[in-house]
């Protein structure tokens, strides 16, 4: 996964110089990773974290819709 590519974790398609296709963004948009993910007052090291989380999750939710 890169933020030059179009490949979502998920196997979605997503726009360049970003991290997450839309389904992906819309379904973890509550969840407290992506909060911080966002919240730019949070240090590089918590935000990695949660990026890392947020990856994660969306690799599953892929998993999960192509069974």
């Amino acid at each position: 996964m890169s933020y030059e590519d179009t490949n979502c974790p998920c196997g979605g398609k997503k726009l360049r110089d970003t991290m997450l296709c839309d389904a992906c963004e819309q379904e973890l948009a509550n969840h407290p990773s992506m909060k911080v993910f966002k919240d730019r007052s949070h240090k590089v090291d918590e935000r990695s974290h949660a990026a890392h989380v947020l990856v994660t999750l969306s690799r599953s939710r892929g998993r999960r819709t192509r069974i």
